[in-house]
């Protein structure tokens, strides 16, 4: 079976990041029969790979913890190390036996590079990918372009408010005292008075607080309850709890003022009402999914559990109701919580690993870099548990005096980690249109995710570019930086690669990547702060084979120990280059495609894109965006379009097509009434997509009001155009073409988000 491909994305509404991906092969290939590993084997081949590192980019990797010292600080973050004197400058020097003076390369990170791409160049399986990470979003403000905007509406429409208890080794929520309709009221900041001690939403210390208060409320022109007066308890008609939640300053957009104005307030606990159990499933996805701000990271005496979050006996929380009898599956901190991504009919949240096909991810399969670098199965594989690895990786022994990028240890700019959610990226896309991506709620059959992951190379990429200077940048921003102590470019290490019983396509394997590694067009990438430029590096490398007949025929060579030893020729080399490429190109169906050479197929041309050096893109092409341009949810081009090896397409068009995977959402919508018979003026049916010629009733504050032909009198059902799509005039009692983004199920009304539009009625 074909996997989706990625579409070609035209420069216009072409994504920027400082990585980018190897697709997935559509099949794996599969290794040689396993040989004993008791014996040496007369048809294997046997030796050494001597080689020699030279950085082309500042190279940084961490040192360990002493025992000593893991003891007394264990997991603690770089900044909260300033108060153990000496600690902070211990943990930023460069990876070393004993003698921060002479840097080396663990054995273990070098292992882990070359089997890293061997795993892309033998067509591996892609196995080792979580399924404990549980994908959420949120899309409060989104247009209604954005292909979250609908289903998130749609999943909140009847939020309400309660409080957490514990009942039978359970979560459970008590039912809050609602107000009319509304499950929770709103408190402008500006009204509370200083007396309850509230945070300003720009407050430099501020964090999410919970607040006994009494109240009164109030409604607006629209009908909706609110909070008019509100100060500590027993002083006004009503009781509850007030609850802040982030000011989105958190975000890192760099705004000194909060764009939130308003905070939440949950009436109090219901009387004799029966508690509502949460789904045991919807509590773990919801664990598991944790952010930095649900974990309390970064601010002290958080109100949040780095384990559990907003979890905790009697702390008020939001729901939305599931209805009589069945369990909460969505809940959170604020009114405006994240939901999970949820296939449809499915009863737990996407996971990264649902998006890896299944026969690419088989835990019995062997690949080449299994049988060449070992494997340990993740689960119980009878009679295949394990299997020792053939290729023994030495540390890497720096050469000559150190050089470091500067005398101290310094500050490198931020470095986050990977947001998997940015799903326009980590995901196949078939168009570049805004409402068509393919999401973590899509079909797995209409999207697979990107491949293997790795960062650009930035071969001219100043090191001011990498390093903080700002101290009141770092000051305001601490929990987020790090020290480090980086070797300069042009320092050599030299380790040797020690090999047994490898057949000439597996050691060819290894070779293949050897010769990318030595070549001046590529470099490959080791260490941190690879999205800064850091850590490229070149390998030259020198190929000996033992010959064990050999070896023990003779006890000495002249004065030396007689080896057995032998270099292997260039042409040696190259035919078992030659046999390794001629095995991946046939038994992964490229041969079949025309391919004769493994440098041609575009699974390999992405990845020489992305080792490139000579050739690497500018630094414009691979930097990060700025926060607002996710919000246009621009696609992320294949390497080879970025680096130039294929022109981009022309501008997108803009006439989206409606992919199947559009009706997907993460909750099903309530049932729509049954409308009335259909009428001259367009669709009648009550449905995501559909188009009617409706009446411009009035305009509000919260949106247009527009009648629906089949419902022209009722109350049942109203057209509601938000503020985002009122485009071109509203004159009342006009008719204008409607498309319906979004239904919202209130209790004795349907209300039917819209956009105008210029598509022909639905037929």
């Amino acid at each position: 079976m074909s996997l989706p491909e990625q579409t070609d994305v035209p420069d216009d509404v072409a994504a920027l990041a400082p990585y980018n991906f190897v697709p997935l092969p559509e099949r794996v290939v599969p290794a040689e029969e396993p040989c004993d590993q008791d014996r040496y084997h007369t048809d294997r081949l046997s030796g050494r790979i001597d080689c020699r590192l030279t950085t082309a980019s500042p190279l940084y990797v961490r040192v360990g913890w002493r025992p000593e010292d893991f003891v007394a600080h264990g997991e603690k973050s770089f900044d909260e190390l300033k108060d153990a004197p000496g600690q902070q400058e211990r943990r930023a020097a460069f990876f070393h036996h004993g003698d921060p003076q002479r840097p080396l390369i663990p054995g273990s990170s070098l292992r882990g590079m070359l089997r890293a791409l061997v795993e892309i160049v033998g067509y591996g399986k892609m196995e080792r990918v979580t399924k404990r990470q549980h994908f959420f979003f949120r899309a409060v403000a989104a247009k209604g372009d954005d292909p979250l905007a609908d289903p998130y509406r749609t999943t909140l429409a009847n939020v309400r408010a309660g409080y957490l208890t514990r009942m039978h080794d359970q979560w459970a929520i008590i039912p809050a005292q609602p107000f009319g309709r509304e499950g929770y009221l709103k408190a402008r900041q500006s009204d509370m008075p200083s007396s309850l001690g509230v945070m300003r939403f720009n407050d430099p210390a501020y964090q999410p607080q919970y607040i006994a208060v009494s109240f009164t409320t109030k409604a607006t022109k629209t009908g909706r309850l609110v909070i008019d007066r509100i100060d500590k308890p027993g002083i006004y008609q009503y009781g509850g709890m007030l609850i802040t939640s982030g000011n989105m300053i958190e975000t890192g957009s760099g705004s000194q003022f909060s764009p939130r104005k308003n905070h939440a307030v949950a009436g109090e606990r219901q009387k004799d009402a029966q508690p509502i159990f949460i789904e045991d499933r919807a509590v773990e996805d919801y664990c598991t999914s944790l952010t930095a701000f649900q974990r309390g990271e970064g601010r002290r005496d958080s109100s949040f559990d780095s384990r559990l979050g907003v979890l905790e006996e009697g702390r008020p929380i939001f729901y939305c109701d599931p209805g009589r009898g069945k369990p909460v599956i969505l809940f959170g901190q604020s009114p405006n919580f994240r939901v999970p991504y949820r296939f449809p009919g499915a009863s737990r949240a996407a996971t990264p690993r649902d998006f890896v096909p299944e026969h690419l991810r088989q835990i019995a399969a062997t690949d080449l870099a299994d049988a060449i670098f070992g494997y340990v199965r993740q689960e119980k594989v009878p009679d295949d548990q394990a299997r020792a690895g053939r290729l023994f990786v030495s540390d890497a022994e720096l050469e000559g005096e150190p050089q470091w990028c500067e005398p101290e240890v310094v500050t490198p700019k931020i470095l986050s980690g990977p947001k998997p959610t940015t799903f326009q990226h980590y995901l196949v896309q078939d168009s570049t249109q805004k409402r068509n991506l393919m999401h973590y709620a899509s079909p797995t059959d209409e999207t697979v995710v990107r491949g293997h992951k790795r960062y650009w190379h930035k071969p001219n990429a100043p090191l001011a570019d990498m390093i903080e200077r700002d101290l009141v940048k770092i000051a305001k921003a601490a929990s987020q930086y790090t020290r480090i102590k980086p070797v300069a470019p042009g320092v050599s290490f030299r380790f040797t690669l020690r090999f047994e019983n490898l057949s000439r396509i597996e050691l060819g394997a290894l070779l293949w990547v050897l010769r990318l590694a030595a070549d001046e067009r590529y470099r490959l990438a080791l260490g941190m702060g690879k999205p800064l430029g850091m850590g490229a590096v070149s390998i030259s490398s020198s190929v000996y084979r033992d010959d064990r007949q050999a070896r023990y025929s003779r006890l000495l060579d002249e004065t030396q120990w007689h080896t057995g030893e032998q270099v292997l020729e260039q042409a040696e080399l190259d035919a078992c280059r030659a046999e390794f490429e001629g095995y991946v190109l046939k038994e992964s169906g490229e041969q079949a495609r025309g391919y004769t050479s493994l440098d041609d197929p575009l699974r390999m041309r992405c990845l020489l894109a992305l080792l490139s050096w000579k050739e690497a893109p500018p630094a414009e092409k691979t930097s990060y965006m700025e926060l607002g341009q996710f919000r246009e949810r621009p696609v992320l081009p294949r390497p080879t379009q970025v680096i130039g090896w294929e022109t981009a397409p022309a501008a997108a068009s803009a006439a989206p097509r409606q992919p199947q995977h559009q009706q997907a959402t993460p909750v099903a919508a309530p049932a729509a009434p049954a409308p009335a018979p259909s009428r001259d003026y367009g669709s009648s049916v009550l449905a995501v997509g559909e188009v009617f010629s409706g009446k411009i009733k009035e305009i509000l504050k919260i949106g247009v009001k527009v009648l629906h032909p089949a419902y022209p009198d009722s109350k049942q059902v109203i057209g509601l155009v938000a503020k985002e799509h009122q485009t071109g005039p509203f004159q009342i009692d006009r008719d204008r073409r409607f498309e319906i983004i979004a239904i919202q199920e209130e209790a004795t009304t349907t209300i039917l988000w819209l956009k105008p539009t210029k598509n022909p009625a639905n037929k």
